[in-house]
């Protein structure tokens, strides 16, 4: 799960500076934008569940291909 959440973690910064957005996201997972702060930070982490629907959203949200 670490290498899943580093892996998020790149990818996020990579979005966030091509209009991405972190409020988009966390509406997305119905979390708040400080949550994803926090996940961003390593203080917490999203579970499973969580890390799949993130990858969802940026397959959903990208004209670019997000590795499985």
């Amino acid at each position: 799960m670490e290498n899943e959440l580093k892996a998020w973690q790149e990818l996020h910064k990579f979005y966030m500076y091509n209009n991405y957005l972190t409020k988009d996201l966390a509406a997305y997972l119905k979390v708040s934008p400080r949550t994803i702060q926090r996940w961003l930070k390593g203080k917490t982490h999203p579970n499973q569940e969580g890390l799949s629907l993130i990858k969802k959203y940026l397959r959903e949200n990208s004209k670019r291909e997000i590795p499985d």
